[in-house]
């Protein structure tokens, strides 16, 4: 599902998808209740108790948590990406500005680079805080996000770094015409910008972002 799909339906302004079915059977719930609210909220109860023991995978399908720190080696499968401080310091080209970014660094698998169409050396890709409540409750102020700047092709709904005359910022983008783009935002107190496409830098595309709960 696209990120203004789960955004409707976790806001309420919408109450109906075609994925009912695979959201009841992710709650553990029946698709009848979440659609209308009639009946029982769950399923009928298994025939015995579900002890402890039923909801722990075996141990053979057990991972790990490894902890690492800048000293640890870089792994075969892994790149590191630059972490700026502020979006300010992105260029379109994923170049770093002259401006000391303090050396942090993100660590990021080639196969997702692979995945979302990133260069699986890291080449091109950003990672920076965004600011300020225009996407939340999607993105809140802080979320670390991560940009591919070789991705600039608009696709409607999708999430870029975007630069206007020296002013940087995420913002949904959909096109309105050969010419002009529609700047949105997740947070509906900031009403929709209508501008030309000649007007907008994109910096990239987002395509990963972490948010602490």
């Amino acid at each position: 599902m696209s990120q203004p799909s789960i955004w409707k339906l976790a806001s309420g302004r919408s109450v109906s998808t075609r994925k009912l079915v695979e959201i009841a059977s992710a709650l553990d719930v029946r698709p009848e209740w979440l659609s209308t609210g009639d009946g029982p909220m769950r399923k009928e109860a298994p025939s015995r108790a579900v002890t402890e023991a039923d909801q722990i995978p075996p141990k053979s399908h057990w991972g790990k948590v490894e902890s690492w720190d800048g000293h640890t080696p870089i792994r075969d499968d892994e790149v590191e990406i630059p972490f700026l401080k502020d979006i300010e310091f992105a260029c379109g080209d994923g170049r770093i500005n002259d401006e000391d970014y303090n050396g942090f660094m993100l660590r990021f698998s080639k196969a997702t680079l692979r995945r979302v169409g990133a260069n699986s050396d890291g080449s091109g890709v950003l990672c920076f805080p965004a600011a300020g409540d225009s996407m939340e409750p999607v993105i809140p102020d802080g979320t670390t996000v991560a940009v591919n700047t070789n991705d600039k092709r608009i696709v409607d709904g999708k999430i870029y770094a975007i630069n206007e005359d020296g002013w940087k910022r995420i913002k949904q983008l959909y096109r309105t015409g050969p010419d002009t783009v529609s700047i949105r935002s997740f947070n509906t107190s900031h009403p929709p910008e209508d501008k030309p496409l000649e007007k907008i830098e994109i910096i990239g595309r987002v395509f990963w972002y972490s948010v602490l709960l």
